[in-house]
């Protein structure tokens, strides 16, 4: 018995197992849950994601570049043996060897000013300890040159100041960056409706053709009855025999189409291997109104684009200051004030009293006659200047007509698409009808199939109206990053 009864739950366990195993693994997805994933997970949203990563890297690593810089500077140690020339009290000149070791090392804090340009620094440290080594006349002797304290500053009064500019650029650059990423979700969201709408209609079509192939064999079986007892002629029998192999043949179709546009969906959104994927169609679609003047309004205030060219009209205005300092008058102003000893103890050199050391110093640059070069160089900028309004101007028209184009057609699609949810659902009734009049003998065969060509044209033009409206509704979120049917930007 015990036998038994194991070989019993043995063969059981197997069986609920492999019923287990057998299972479907299906996944179901609305259209919102999609998009949803396609902005988390698609590679065109991880490449957007990385680009603005590094912009923001580069817009820190450009702050940086004006904050305070501590550093230390040293040389350990410098040897020189040369020989040299020494004055003699008669006016002669006696040449001695000599050999010595010198070393310095300084602590320096300094900060660019970005405002005007100039460096301001301050430092402290040996600024130089000098061994003469063992020579001719014997004997060590080291010497001790201290700075406890050095402040300086180093200003161009004309030159031309970058860092003024990348403070203006630099943010803009930043905030760019951020809404190229908002644009990429929004484009995302654009090419998930696309991969949504192919992998629907291709399951549509499926059922549809499943259902004509039900249909053609049920009708195929009905005319061989009649033509049994003589009711109909053989030509109608072919005929139907004809339609169940169109029929297998659309099928076979559709289950290709079924495993591409499944496998496409399923790498854009980042699924694993599913055995299918159930689509849910929203029930309805939003009602709102688009007012042109918000649209254009938000599109100008959240698009790149906008930005891009503030960006642009700014570096213009920076190019032709260069251009200008660069082949003007330049001053450069640099001045210190420090204490210093030296003594031939270290002690000693760090101890007061301390001797004032000043420094000051003007440096003059201005240009003569370059040939004409200052001149070209200034007519390039006028003339990028120019082009670049140009471009700006033609931008902003072709932009403005786009939504405007696009506004239209949206109200076009959605009038469609009402008409042919309509259509579908005679199409549909009117072929259930002319196949029931079919069957009791009251129509022929090419009134029905042409009822179900009817229909299957009415399905087809419906599900692309339905995903041309949800395609314009995102595509006129990318255009002006504005939700329309909640009434908010996208850009956060």
């Amino acid at each position: 018995m015990n036998h038994r009864l194991y070989v019993v739950l043995f063969f059981g366990l197997n069986i609920f197992s492999n019923a287990i195993f057998a299972q479907e693994n299906i996944i179901r997805l609305r259209l919102d849950e999609v998009i949803e994933r396609a902005q988390q997970n698609a590679p065109e949203v991880r490449l957007a994601k990385a680009r603005l990563d590094r912009s923001r890297m580069i817009y820190n690593d450009q702050l940086l570049a004006l904050k305070p810089l501590l550093r230390l500077n040293a040389q350990l140690p410098v040897y020189n043996r040369v020989t040299f020339p020494v004055t003699q009290p008669d006016g002669t000149q006696l040449f001695k060897r000599n050999q010595s070791l010198s070393s310095n090392f300084d602590v320096e804090i300094s900060k660019t000013l970005a405002s005007t340009g100039g460096r301001v620094f301050a430092s402290t440290g040996l600024r130089q300890r000098l061994d003469i080594l063992p020579s001719e006349d014997g004997g060590n002797r080291n010497f001790y040159f201290s700075n406890p304290i050095y402040l300086g500053i180093s200003q161009p009064l004309f030159g031309f100041n970058p860092f003024k500019w990348d403070k203006k650029i630099l943010p803009m650059v930043l905030e760019e960056a951020e809404r190229e990423y908002t644009e990429q979700l929004a484009d995302v969201a654009q090419q998930a409706v696309t991969f949504f709408f192919d992998l629907y209609i291709a399951q549509l079509n499926l059922e549809s053709a499943k259902r004509d192939k039900r249909n053609a064999d049920e009708l195929y079986q009905l005319a061989q009855n009649r033509y049994s007892v003589g009711k109909i002629a053989e030509a109608d029998v072919l005929q139907m025999e004809l339609g169940v192999m169109q029929a297998e043949t659309r099928e076979a179709s559709a289950e290709l189409n079924i495993q591409s546009s499944s496998a496409d969906l399923r790498f854009f959104l980042g699924i694993d291997i599913v055995d299918k994927i159930v689509l849910i169609v929203p029930g309805g679609v939003p009602q709102y109104l688009i007012n042109a003047d918000l649209a254009l309004e938000q599109a100008r205030f959240n698009r790149k684009f906008t930005l891009t060219q503030n960006r642009q009209r700014i570096e213009s205005e920076r190019d032709i200051e260069r251009i200008e300092k660069e082949n003007g008058v330049d001053i450069n102003v640099q001045a210190g004030f420090g204490l210093s000893r030296s003594d031939a103890n270290l002690g000693r050199a760090y101890s007061l009293p301390y001797e004032d050391q000043e420094n000051i110093s003007v440096g003059i640059r201005v240009p003569i006659y370059d040939w004409g070069r200052a001149k070209s160089q200034r007519q390039m900028v006028a003339a990028d200047r120019e082009l670049l309004e140009l471009t700006i101007e033609q931008e902003n028209i072709n932009f403005e007509r786009n939504i405007l184009l696009r506004i239209r057609q949206f109200d076009i699609i959605r009038s469609q698409l009402a008409i042919a949810k309509r259509t579908n659902e005679v199409a549909e009734k009117r072929y259930d009808i002319t196949q029931k009049r079919y069957t009791v003998g009251k129509v022929d065969v090419t009134e029905l199939n042409v009822a179900l060509r009817e229909q299957i044209s009415a399905q087809q033009n419906y599900t692309q109206a339905l995903r041309d409206f949800w395609a314009a509704h995102y595509e006129l979120q990318r255009l002006t990053l504005y939700d329309f049917e909640n009434g908010e930007s996208l850009v956060k």
